[in-house]
């Protein structure tokens, strides 16, 4: 392995202390800590810069999910990224000593304390911090994936899933979003409710369908709008969300596969949204958990 190559650290420009929960650590011993979002690539932008033409501007990230996850996702890059030896085509959920290599660069990943230690030692200020809001949910998945996958080699599946993972983020992002979990061949997204939101939202349904259109891959969305509860330490990573709305979303996603949908928006959605999008009935169904029947709306 090539490991001279020039690293950035941060913007901060600080290495990760011992105190911190995690951090990637080069075969030089350089050391980064690992907050929300840690992004490598060859783009002075990246958090960890890496100086090679193998490296793609925006090569991948490392995300942090809920109390103590830390997942590695590959951003559609043409030569890929490589965890414990095997390239990655779908967003991975890291382990304490799991080696990552990108181009001649390797990095170890150190996790100091097993998320269930974290969770025990910072229970009192986890309390405080949970807070209910409302909010936008927005799931999305690859449509019958683990078929699509292996008619592809390695190479093919990781490009695939990375570059359509990276573009709906992009479209998440640009409309003020935040992605809160990547599931796999998927992830979940939330907006807090505030002014002008709703109009923001619109904008993303639209835009997703442009992608949707191109079919590379086929992929379904479904839009919730409910209260949620948010917990853990949001200034260290995103938040984790759960609570009944959160379930009716993923309940939406799995309707939305039985009927072939590739768009379904919850009635609460869509009367938020009626003045900034068209939207046309997609019929009443049930949902896993409820006894009543509820409507359901899509794009024309």
């Amino acid at each position: 392995m090539n490991t001279g190559r020039p690293l950035v650290r941060s913007a901060a420009g600080v290495e990760c202390k011992s105190e911190l929960l995690a951090w990637l650590e080069s075969a030089a011993g350089e050391r980064f800590s690992l907050g929300a979002t840690l992004a490598l690539g060859r783009s002075a932008d990246c958090q960890v810069v890496l100086n090679d033409v193998r490296v793609s501007r925006r090569h991948a990230l490392i995300h942090r999910q809920g109390e103590g996850e830390f997942w590695l996702v590959d951003l559609g890059s043409a030569n890929g990224t490589r965890l414990n030896g095997r390239r990655v085509s779908q967003p991975c959920r890291l382990s304490d000593r799991d080696r990552l290599e990108i181009a001649d660069f390797a990095f170890t990943f150190h996790q100091a304390l097993p998320a269930s230690v974290r969770r025990r030692t910072d229970l009192s200020a986890t309390i405080q911090e949970i807070r209910n809001f409302n909010s936008w949910l927005l799931l999305s998945d690859m449509v019958d994936s683990t078929q699509l996958l292996a008619r592809m080699n390695t190479e093919e599946a990781a490009t695939l899933t990375g570059r359509w993972l990276a573009r709906c983020k992009l479209i998440v992002e640009t409309h003020h979003g935040t992605v809160n979990k990547f599931l796999g061949d998927g992830f979940l997204a939330y907006w807090s409710e505030k002014p002008g939101v709703a109009a923001q939202i619109a904008g993303t349904l639209k835009a997703l369908r442009t992608v949707q259109e191109a079919a590379q891959p086929a992929f379904r969305v479904v839009l919730h709008y409910g209260p949620a509860t948010a917990g853990g330490a949001p200034s260290l990573g995103e938040e984790s969300l759960a609570g009944p709305e959160v379930t009716f979303a993923f309940r939406m996603e799995e309707l939305a596969s039985v009927l072939g949908a590739g768009l379904l928006v919850s009635e609460a959605a869509a009367l938020k949204l009626q003045p900034f999008v068209e939207l046309v009935p997609a019929g009443t169904h049930t949902i896993e958990g409820r006894e009543q029947l509820f409507s359901f709306f899509s794009l024309p």
